[in-house]
């Protein structure tokens, strides 16, 4: 996966689950309980079906991350009907992830700023006329 496409995915995945809590906050507002509980939902959809794709691929290399405890508070919440919790909790990976990627972009720029400042020759044995 490209570094641009990552970063794209980071943004989309942090809109879904921000769009998904404050629309389901607004309905909640106003009564409607049930239409806020399918925003919340919707929002956690997106957000945990990458973080299952991110697990699997992890696992396949052998990592085991933190990632599986947001993936089991997300499905816990949904499957207990607690879907504001599974709505913060998506919302507070996927903000982690965005922020994560934001910072490895910077560094990445920075880095490559810094390397092209290294000099590309030098000067070896040089000799200087102390007459």
């Amino acid at each position: 996966m490209t570094a641009l496409f990552h970063d794209r995915l980071n943004v989309a995945l942090l809109g879904f689950a921000l769009l998904g809590l404050v629309s389901g906050l607004v309905f909640w507002l106003v009564g409607q309980l049930d239409y806020a509980a399918i925003a919340w939902t919707a929002g956690v959809i997106p957000v945990l079906a990458a973080l299952f794709v991110e697990i699997v691929r992890s696992l396949w290399k052998g990592e085991v991350g933190l990632d599986i405890v947001a993936a089991l508070s997300m499905s816990a919440a949904l499957l207990f009907g607690e879907t504001l919790a599974a709505a913060v909790v998506a919302l507070m990976y996927s903000g982690g992830t965005f922020l994560e990627s934001f910072a490895q972009g910077r560094a990445r720029r920075e880095m490559s700023d810094l390397l092209s400042r290294v000099p590309r020759g030098a000067i070896v044995g040089s000799q200087v006329d102390h007459g």
